[in-house]
């Protein structure tokens, strides 16, 4: 009976120390999983950026409300400039803004600064799912300018981003 109970003991401790590997695992895929595709030309290699690669670059941070929240929330991540500038882009470029179910849309320089809009990857510190329109959501502080609340940043503000297509307009 004694060596019974000691196999079972054995036996559970080797399914738990399994089961956290797993997880480990998982966390590790996650992570590791490539989240956003630069393409700066068509003939050269997308540039892959992973969850770490993002959140290695200067992070920006504002509370705004949005038309697709309840309420306002902080959304962090850093500004689309700096992954252009970091991917080694130079003007002049439209931006085409590709989200997971084929959205698309295409942006001139006039709706990007240096700290916006931001490739928002943390809603107030945590990463969100895609569906909670995530991992990736371009984001605009809504709230601290009346110039964020027109149309055509609001058609900008993709979530769900997967891809980010740079041309040169003709």
């Amino acid at each position: 009976m004694h060596m019974i109970t000691r196999h079972a003991r054995s036996v559970s401790l080797l399914v738990s120390v399994l089961l956290l590997l797993l997880q480990v695992k998982a966390v590790l895929a996650q992570e590791a999983q490539v989240q956003l595709t630069i393409h700066l030309d068509p003939k050269a290699e997308p540039i892959a950026l992973t969850d770490a690669d993002l959140m290695a670059l200067d992070q920006e941070a504002f509370v705004t409300s949005t038309l697709w929240t309840p309420a306002p929330q902080r959304f962090s991540g850093p500004s689309l400039h700096s992954i252009l500038t970091m991917a080694g882009a130079t003007p002049p470029f439209e931006i085409t803004l590709v989200a997971a179910n084929d959205y698309a849309v295409t942006i001139g320089p006039d709706l990007i600064d240096e700290t916006y809009p931001i490739i928002a990857n943390r809603i107030d510190g945590a990463a969100f799912s895609v569906r909670e329109k995530g991992p990736l959501w371009v984001m605009y502080p809504f709230d601290h300018h009346k110039k964020f609340k027109r149309e055509d940043v609001y058609a900008a503000s993709v979530w769900q981003l997967t891809e980010i297509k740079l041309t040169t307009p003709d």
